[in-house]
Order: structure tokens, then C-alpha cells, then sequence
């Protein structure tokens, strides 16, 4: 087994997805980064909206942030396939590996709401992350925002309560 067909299966990609290049930067100071550079098949085709399967019109660039490899950073790159749609549109297609326009890989995200959730600050989760605290704010109220659109509230307000009351109000 090669170090590619490792880490494809480390970072559970499937088919057509795979990783293509690894590369280790080193440039003499205390930052070192690994870089794993994913691709897909030649002529794999992407399901539109509508699940039907489209060829690959063209690629755009991407990185994303993913989870410390031992104590370096890692980032994934990628030629993100766009697709021409059934209806006529160029779409890019979603990565399974980290939600549109987030910059971090799912994993990571989850990491670092797992140490919020243990209630460290986020600063010092930016801190261990090595990213600015903003970018850990931005995906905390992304997060939050979801959890909040999924509570259903529905039975709060049929018992006639506020988020104060200790009884039933009549």
C-alpha cells in the first residue's frame, strides 16, 4: 500500500475521489504543513440537483484546513469539478469532505466545536487550531444557526410559558 492509497483511505474518499499528491513544506522554520492533493477519475461524471449524472465542464481551485497531521498543519487541495447541469447551468459540485464555502474540512469543524462544547474559550480553540478566531466564530454561528433552524418549538408555546415562567400561564 502506497502513502496516497493511505491517506484516501484515512480521509474516507470513495470513488471517483482520490488522493493524487503528497507533498511536505518545509521552509527552516517551526511550521511544517502537509499537503494532500485530491483529484477524480478522468471522465467521472457528478449527479446534478436533479441526480441526474454530468460531465465535468471545468475545474476551480480550492483548499480547505483539515484536522493536524501529528503536530503540522494539513490542507487539502483540490480541482473542484463544475458541472453543466441538465437544465444548461454550471454548478460546482459539493465536496463530501467539507460544507460549500467553509475553507475547513468537516472533521475540523467538528473538532473544533467538540472543544467548545467542552467550554474552552474560542479564542484559545483559534489558539490550538492555529487559525484566527474569527474563522472559528464564523463556523461556531454557522453550527448554531442549524441547531436553532432543527429545534422544534412548537410544544414550548403550546404550554403557554415563556422561557421564564415556572407555571402555566392562564
Amino acid at each position: 500500500m502506497n502513502s496516497t492509497t493511505l491517506f484516501s483511505m484515512a480521509l474516507g474518499l470513495q470513488s471517483p475521489w482520490q488522493v493524487n499528491d503528497i507533498s511536505f513544506s518545509d521552509d527552516g522554520s517551526t511550521r511544517k504543513e502537509l499537503h494532500l492533493h485530491i483529484g477524480f477519475d478522468r471522465g467521472s461524471r457528478f449527479p446534478d440537483e436533479t441526480g441526474v449524472a454530468c460531465p465535468v465542464h471545468d475545474t476551480v481551485t480550492r483548499e480547505w484546513q483539515h484536522l493536524n497531521f501529528f503536530e503540522h498543519h494539513c490542507f487539502l487541495h483540490c480541482a473542484v469539478p463544475r458541472i453543466k447541469t441538465t437544465d444548461g447551468k454550471v454548478v460546482t459540485v459539493d465536496v463530501p469532505w467539507s460544507r460549500p464555502g467553509s475553507g475547513f474540512t468537516l472533521l475540523f469543524e467538528a473538532f473544533a466545536m467538540a472543544l467548545i462544547e467542552r467550554e474552552m474559550p474560542v479564542n484559545r480553540v483559534a489558539e490550538v487550531l492555529g487559525v484566527n478566531p474569527q474563522r472559528v466564530w464564523t463556523l461556531f454561528n454557522h453550527w448554531i444557526s442549524q441547531a436553532r433552524e432543527a429545534d422544534d418549538l412548537s410544544s414550548i408555546t403550546q404550554l403557554g410559558v415563556d422561557e421564564t415562567s415556572s407555571r402555566k400561564v392562564t
